[in-house]
């Protein structure tokens, strides 16, 4: 935990708001703030952050006005929630998350550079989950560049493929969000095109034009990023009607239809009003056909790749560890962060490359007591026996695939993956470095072929 500032004198931001703990303290008394954060914080895990951006105590609550103010007065600026409704946030442990879940949220974090490009983005995601049905979603502002736009767990299918889908996260969110986004790129292409050229956008984005451009037309997400593999167990977001630390905004809710005019003057904490709530208005079964389109792409998506590396590669027994790709032995070492998705990318990875399930077993186990702390063992053996249980391979995530092998610092390409990543997938790294250590055949030259033909004869 970091050190609260509780001084009276504040620091001026990049949206010139003065950011002092009295003014702080001064916004979360009002009664339709706490209001509206109390709403949202029902059967929610929160999270306080400082001034420094460090996080408060884990798992917390808030249950009544004055849990707010004595936050603050500690020092937090900040309120964040947690994705997942929880039946007692205080009791979470690492091995208990399925036992006290009751349901989660789909938040997509809409954030760029530049905001008007937000702006844009989100207005193309509200129109695809309007066509897909689902009219009573929420978008809030985040006090940034941002925007979240949220489809509220009352909207999601009780089950998804005959199973309870309030356990079937964090896979079904994860995928709902990568859906959304494949859906939505060329449209997004297309409307930022519309209203930038690409010169301008590279400009804006700070990017060469070569890494905007694609083969097709242009790679919007080169310009603004929807997060969708970042959410997790526990993962959180800043609650509705919370200051963001950096600019001194307020997250607030807005109407879909107040979209194109929203200003960042309207979320300046002496002009925000408590009009409408976040994640509020769920009917259900709104969003049956959007579930059914994600899963159903995410299945084929599978598939697809699976048949790919089949095609390229037929493995006829377990690839040994000295062929292991960079990251894998860096996962392998053990980790103080990722080690959640590193289960994930071991199982997959290791069953995709022909190892016996005793052996695979032996080695996630040894791995898990070289973590900084280990996870708990029912937790990696629980992970062990769904694999097993599902009895259907999957390729471990793409080298590129954001919230994997980047983002916890175990990417370290060598000359065989290459620093231009054209390795796509970990399990491609063992065939081209054999490959590149086989001998190259000798091609004798025709007229060498001649001689010895000759020499044959005689």
């Amino acid at each position: 935990m970091g050190n609260p500032d509780n001084s009276k004198s504040g620091d001026t931001n990049d949206s010139g708001i003065q950011l002092d703990m009295r003014s702080v303290q001064e916004y979360y008394s009002r009664g339709d703030v706490q209001k509206a954060i109390l709403d949202l914080a029902k059967n929610r895990e929160i999270a306080g952050v400082f001034k420094t951006g460090s996080f408060g105590n884990r798992p917390n609550v808030l249950i009544y006005p004055n849990d707010i103010i004595e936050m603050v007065k500690s020092g937090i600026i900040e309120f964040h929630s947690s994705l997942e409704r929880w039946s007692n946030p205080m009791a979470l442990r690492q091995d208990n998350y399925d036992e006290l879940r009751i349901g989660w949220d789909l938040i997509l974090d809409v954030d760029c550079k530049e905001f008007e490009h937000a702006r844009l983005g989100s207005m193309v995601i509200c129109k695809a989950l309007e066509k897909h049905g689902v009219k009573n979603y929420s978008i809030k502002y985040t006090g940034g560049k941002g925007f979240h736009i949220g489809i509220p767990w009352e909207s999601i299918p009780n089950t998804i493929d005959y199973k309870k889908a309030v356990l079937l996260f964090p896979d079904v969110a994860r995928h709902m969000g990568m859906y959304i986004k494949n859906h939505i790129r060329d449209r997004l292409g297309e409307a930022f095109l519309k209203k930038y050229k690409p010169e301008e956008l590279a400009e804006q984005t700070g990017k060469p034009l070569g890494k905007i451009l694609d083969e097709d037309n242009i790679d919007p997400f080169q310009i603004i990023d929807i997060d969708a593999v970042l959410i997790s167990s526990r993962h959180l977001f800043r609650m509705p009607y919370s200051i963001n630390r950096k600019t001194g905004l307020v997250s607030v809710p807005i109407k879909p239809e107040d979209l194109s005019r929203f200003r960042k003057d309207d979320a300046h904490p002496d002009m925000v009003k408590v009009e409408r709530g976040f994640l509020e208005k769920g009917k259900a079964g709104e969003a049956n056909i959007l579930v059914a389109e994600a899963v159903d792409w995410w299945t084929r998506k599978q598939i697809a790749e699976r048949k790919s590396f089949e095609r390229k590669v037929r493995i006829t027994k377990a690839i040994p560890q000295e062929l292991f790709p960079p990251c894998i032995r860096n996962v392998r070492d053990g980790l103080p962060d990722g080690r959640k998705r590193s289960v994930f990318i071991l199982i997959n990875f290791l069953s995709t490359l022909k190892w016996k399930r005793d052996d695979m077993e032996n080695l996630i186990l040894e791995w898990n007591k070289k973590n900084k702390p280990p996870l708990p063992e029912n937790y990696v053996r629980g992970q062990l026996r769904w694999h097993k249980n599902r009895n259907k391979t999957i390729l471990p995530p793409n080298c590129l695939n954001e919230g994997f092998y980047q983002s916890f610092g175990i990417c370290k390409p060598d000359n065989f993956c290459g620093k231009d990543k054209s390795v796509k997938n970990p399990v491609n790294y063992p065939f081209r470095k054999m490959d590149r250590k086989r001998p190259e055949k000798k091609v004798k030259r025709r007229s060498d072929k001649r001689r010895s033909a000759r020499r044959t004869k005689k």
